[in-house]
């Protein structure tokens, strides 16, 4: 995938819009977002989207790890969902499904938006 970092191209508003849904849902200690653009989709990128203590739940135990991961994807896939039209729009493309991933070693949340 052709990856075009099209963060300053994006609204801060965006941006800002997608941070308040993950915190309202989660909170966390997330105060950034990356965005990137390429010919399968667009990714959405959290870094430190997790609680400290999250973190340690993931090293101090697999099944609360487990537990963890499971509840995170779920939140994610539902507060990216919410933003399908606004990424469709912005991409002058459709989306087909939207992936969430949860990185519970490094503590970050991304969605892929995958077009059509």
């Amino acid at each position: 995938m052709n990856q075009i970092i099209i963060d300053k191209a994006v609204s801060g508003k965006f941006k800002q819009d997608l941070l308040t849904a993950w915190q309202e849902g989660h909170g966390g200690n997330a105060e950034k977002i990356h965005v990137f653009h390429g010919e399968e989709g667009v990714v959405l990128i959290i870094p430190e989207a997790l609680y400290p203590a999250e973190l340690d739940l993931q090293r101090a135990s697999r099944e609360g790890g487990r537990i963890l991961h499971e509840y995170l994807r779920t939140l994610l896939e539902s507060v990216a969902s919410d933003f399908i039209t606004t990424v469709e729009e912005m991409a002058e493309k459709n989306i087909g499904d939207v992936i969430p991933l949860i990185d519970l070693r490094a503590g970050w949340a991304i969605a892929f938006f995958q077009f059509k």
